[in-house]
């Protein structure tokens, strides 16, 4: 019976110690009340709270951090004697990134050394300068804010018809949620873009990472073929980046781009005019040259996105979708952009560039292969050129000596 009442003892002993210790670790926990988030995209963010102590802490911080970011915002505090603190963090201090989830919570120091923190909130950093209107389908959301339910509506039908299309050529199932917005201008587009730090892009803007894309299309007669046109080339980045995550960025931009492209619903009829002008008159661009970027003239910019469509969907026509997907698995583990064409397919960059040259752009192969030699030929030319004069001055000055 001792043993019994013992062994009772122990275990309300040990219970009541479990439920300190819980009730321990909750009150480390900093109670917050009336949070609230305004902000003025672009400009600043105030975050309000009330911190609920029984004593004024010696030091109280807030920290933030946007998704897709490093760096972790630290900013100190003060409360008013009710624990309320409104503060301010202005744009100036440093961009955050547009569209993305804001994370924060707050940590004090009480005045006995004893440290507290809050539980974590977010809340998403859209561009607010606009009131926009939604719609969603599957895991598309849509967003816009000039134009009707009609046009909102044709533009979730382009896009789940370009996804479609994403998931028969990609073997991709998505089921993560992603989000489109549609800025009625450049204008508007850029200014989002320079808010958040990034270039102005000709017609839209992905996020892949945070299944983000923007696109400009204005409501009017021209609305579907940039609908058919923009969105679905954007949602193309997103879903490539879920194939290969981080390693998105190993892709030539040629690939990249040409790929987007295979997935718009009404090809661009300016490419094979482009593209035939430069043919004619020598100025196509190596593909090696658009492996890490494209040329920033505009001119020429165009040119590079009408040689990826087109230089990709050779690549698709002769090779097939295993030889596409054989590709991008190689550039995503750190082949160089001639390695992961050799790997991949069997073939140099050099040698498929110039089996697309000749197939679609009419160009001899020989001469095709010369103009490449060209500068080293010319090089060649300049040596011989310099030695022979080299050559002959010396004979010159020995006879001259004799």
């Amino acid at each position: 019976m001792r043993r019994f009442v013992l062994i009772v003892l122990l275990l309300v002993t040990a219970l009541s110690t479990g439920i300190s210790a819980v009730h321990a670790q909750q009150a480390s926990q900093l109670q917050v009340s009336n949070l609230g988030i305004t902000y003025e995209f672009g400009n600043y963010i105030i975050f309000q709270a009330q911190i609920n102590l029984a004593t004024l802490p010696s030091e109280a911080y807030l920290l933030f951090r946007a998704d897709g970011e490093d760096l972790t915002h630290v900013i100190p505090i003060s409360l008013d004697n009710q624990g309320n603190t409104s503060q301010q963090y202005n744009m100036s201090e440093g961009l955050v990134r547009p569209y993305s989830t804001v994370r924060f919570h707050y940590r004090i120091k009480l005045q006995t050394g004893e440290e507290l923190t809050s539980e974590e909130y977010f809340f998403q950093y859209e561009d607010n300068r606009f009131s926009w209107q939604t719609l969603t389908a599957g895991i598309i959301t849509l967003h816009w804010y000039q134009g009707d339910l009609s046009f909102g509506q044709a533009a979730l039908d382009v896009a789940e018809r370009g996804l479609k299309k994403i998931e028969e050529l990609l073997l991709v199932s998505p089921t993560d949620p992603i989000n489109i917005y549609i800025y009625a201008t450049g204008a508007d587009q850029d200014k989002a873009l320079e808010i958040g730090g990034l270039s102005s892009s000709v017609g839209g803007h992905a996020s892949p990472d945070l299944r983000l894309a923007f696109v400009s299309i204005a409501p009017g007669l021209d609305q579907g073929l940039e609908m058919d046109q923009k969105i679905p080339h954007e949602m193309a980045h997103i879903f490539t980046y879920g194939l290969l995550a981080e390693r998105y960025s190993l892709l030539p931009v040629w690939l990249s781009e040409g790929l987007a492209s295979q997935f718009e619903l009404a090809s661009n009829p300016d490419y094979p005019l482009a593209l035939q002008k430069a043919s004619d008159q020598g100025a196509v661009i190596d593909m090696a040259d658009l492996c890490g970027a494209f040329p920033p003239e505009r001119g020429r910019q165009f040119l590079a996105y009408a040689q990826s469509e087109s230089f990709t969907r050779y690549i698709i026509d002769k090779y097939g979708q295993t030889g596409l997907l054989a590709l991008i698995s190689a550039y995503g583990d750190g082949q160089d952009c001639s390695q992961g064409m050799q790997r991949s397919i069997g073939q140099s960059l050099t040698q498929v560039e110039t089996d697309w040259r000749t197939a679609v752009l009419g160009e001899n192969a020989g001469w095709t292969a010369l103009k490449k030699l060209f500068p080293y030929l010319a090089i060649l030319f300049v040596l011989l050129t310099v030695s022979l004069i080299s050559a002959f001055s010396v004979k010159r000055s020995n006879n001259d000596g004799e």
